[in-house]
């Protein structure tokens, strides 16, 4: 009896029958995810493959010309829509966008800018006719500040307020310097 000799392929192990069936079955599996993924992008948010939509910028705390550059060069139109007080952003700069950063808009939408027109004025008190102490709790309490005192011969009183720099009612910044000018009473010398 003649035994039988078991013959093997000499080729690589890739081109056997199972791995061709392999690759083929992992292709389609590619192929069928990569198609699926293509169509659900398109059905999900087909405007954001075919059209030119860009997503806003931030352009909060810039200047007025640099916001209205980086709107302009994505194709958007700035419009400025007035100016408000700010204490914390110098007066110029972008406090307010709307619609807000990042949302998509389509070319040569309207982005209204809001501008900071500088810090909180404070009214400067009239304090005209006090006594020197009153007249410094006044201004402390209104937000300004007693700067230099200066004096003069005018007034019966001495130490009441004459005057002040600048007059009563201008807008002044938080914080700022007002000079006083005081009564050294009638009669006394320089």
């Amino acid at each position: 009896m003649r035994t039988r000799r078991h013959v093997t392929s000499s080729g690589p192990l890739f081109q056997s029958e199972p791995w061709r069936a392999f690759l083929r079955d992992m292709g389609l599996i590619a192929a069928t995810f990569i198609l699926g993924y293509g169509i659900s992008v398109l059905w999900l948010s087909p405007g954001s493959v075919f059209t030119k939509d860009h997503a806003l910028p931030r352009v909060l705390e810039m200047p007025e010309v640099k916001a209205r550059q980086k709107i302009t060069e994505l194709g958007f139109r700035p419009r400025l829509d007035g100016e408000r007080p700010n204490d914390s952003f110098p007066s110029g700069t972008v406090i307010w966008q709307d619609p807000p950063p990042g949302t998509v808009l389509q070319p040569n939408s309207v982005v209204q800018l809001v501008l900071s027109a500088g810090p909180t004025l404070v009214a400067v008190p009239d304090v005209i006719g006090l006594d020197l102490a009153e007249a410094r709790k006044i201004m402390t309490a209104a937000g300004v500040r007693v700067g230099s005192v200066d004096t003069s011969a005018a007034g019966q009183e001495r130490g009441v307020v004459l005057a002040t720099r600048p007059a009563a009612g201008v807008g002044r910044p938080r914080g700022a310097a007002i000079t006083l000018v005081v009564s050294r009473g009638s009669g006394a010398t320089p």
